[in-house]
């Protein structure tokens, strides 16, 4: 009959811990007879949850730091224009006003993005928008996170130019998003925070 002495190293390895911490867990867990059915298929899932767990705590506490690399270092908008690509003409909208994007056409991968773009083409204060190619990713402890969209607009007063980053997703309760998700998005309120970009996720095109 399996015991806990019987956890390996790899089963550890997975999960980050000793093999006395990994024993307590399943303890006090009160799984022992999961275990002892399927000592293997049980010590995997622990494993796996617990690897989740730690990447959620570690995202409670992550900080972002804005480090330039010269003195007059920024973002240059050319690069979203340097590669030409084949459009899916079925996934893309074809925009009204060519002169607010790099692209022609807008690729979307839900109806909530297209309606999204079709608001951002027709807005009169909306300057330039952009939906992030995949390349434009944000490091976090759940795996890169690649916003939506990027989105210049003037303001109702002085038309000041604002630098918005916007994550379109079709719901506003944050809990029905995967946890995966979920992380990632928190991940990039504190990046775009740490850069001074307002950054927030939308349902729709009049909430920005």
């Amino acid at each position: 009959m399996p015991t806990i002495s019987g956890i390996t190293a790899h089963d550890r390895r997975n999960a980050h811990l000793t093999r006395h911490s990994l024993a307590t867990i399943v303890k006090k867990s009160e799984t022992m007879q999961q275990f002892i059915n399927h000592p293997q298929r049980y010590l995997d899932q622990v494993a796996a949850i617990i690897n989740k767990e730690m990447a959620r705590l570690i995202v409670d506490g992550i900080e972002y730091e804005r480090i330039l690399v010269g003195p007059d270092a920024e973002w240059e908008m050319h690069r979203l224009e340097e590669s030409e690509k084949l459009v899916d003409y079925l996934t893309s909208l074809k925009v009204d006003h060519p002169d607010k994007t790099p692209y022609p056409h807008i690729e979307y991968d839900s109806q909530v993005e297209l309606e999204f773009a079709r608001k951002m083409d027709s807005r009169e204060d909306i300057v330039v928008f952009v939906k992030l190619p995949k390349w434009f990713k944000v490091d976090t402890p759940v795996g890169t996170y690649n916003p939506d969209w990027a989105i210049v607009k003037n303001d109702e007063v002085g038309e000041k130019k604002l630098y918005l980053v916007r994550e379109t997703k079709g719901t506003k309760d944050m809990n029905k998003v995967r946890p995966d998700e979920r992380d990632k998005i928190r991940c990039g309120v504190k990046h775009f925070k740490a850069l001074g970009v307002d950054y927030a996720y939308a349902v729709s095109g009049d909430e920005v």
